[in-house]
């Protein structure tokens, strides 16, 4: 999961890391919710992407994910 940390108010999505964590689920903060939305391909801010494996893409997201879980924990 990809979270904007620019997004407001954070109740918008606060309940997420905790799922997450709660569910052993990767997840990572950018500061822009517009880049989020760029990075997706769309012309509006997005506050959050959830991104499941797929035969597709997987190297792909087996790269990211070892990126996001070299990261420091969110604080």
């Amino acid at each position: 999961m990809v979270l904007a940390g620019d997004t407001l108010p954070i109740e918008v999505y606060c309940h997420l890391p905790v799922m997450c964590e709660d569910r052993n689920l990767p997840y990572v903060y950018i500061p822009s919710k517009t880049d989020l939305g760029a990075a997706a391909g769309s012309k509006r801010p997005t506050c959050v992407i959830m991104v499941k494996p797929h035969e597709e893409y997987q190297e792909t997201y087996d790269e990211c994910l070892e990126e996001v879980q070299a990261l420091p924990p969110p604080v």
